[in-house]
């Protein structure tokens, strides 16, 4: 037997973002290989249930002429059309993906950042705590249990429920 809220809710698929270090390279390095590992696993857990996910780079034009080019300008662009923007914040590129969530209050609002509380320091750390200032929902986590035990899935999840409830309700 279903469950009515549950039909209700899960019906409604979000259009996601999943930044972090980019997957079209394996990496030879084991912490940067498990990020990325993570990303592909988020990304394609999220799909199953129905999900519209993509990556940034894969929206990214490079091809794009004059002031439209600016790959950051078309990543502001790209988030404000998402729904929930998952960022494991380890990257160089995650890192300004970020920096630009935690300086724009409607990204913000969208925004789940994950950083390894080990690493939790600084500018990045700065960025983060401006970002969850101004709306965002932040993670620390366990570098490399919270990976390999797959928590941070948990937490995206959750969030999911969270904003489908959200827009059920507006």
């Amino acid at each position: 037997m279903t469950n009515p809220v549950l039909d209700v809710t899960d019906a409604i698929k979000l259009k996601i973002l999943v930044f972090g270090p980019q997957v079209h390279t394996p990496s030879q390095h084991e912490r940067e290989a498990k990020f990325q590992n993570k990303r592909i696993e988020i990304r394609g857990k999220l799909e199953v249930l129905g999900h519209f996910v993509k990556y940034a780079e894969e929206l990214v034009d490079p091809n794009l002429s004059g002031p439209s080019g600016n790959a950051v300008f078309q990543e502001l662009i790209i988030m404000k059309e998402y729904d929930l923007i998952v960022t494991l914040v380890e990257s160089y590129g995650s890192i300004v993906e970020a920096t630009m969530i935690s300086l724009k209050p409607q990204l913000a609002a969208k925004a789940l950042l994950f950083q390894d509380s080990a690493h939790y320091q600084g500018l990045v750390r700065s960025a983060c705590d401006n970002a969850v200032d101004i709306g965002a929902h932040f993670e620390a986590f366990g570098y490399p249990n919270d990976l390999d035990e797959c928590h941070l899935y948990g937490k995206v999840l959750k969030r999911v429920s969270q904003i489908q409830k959200m827009k059920f309700l507006l």
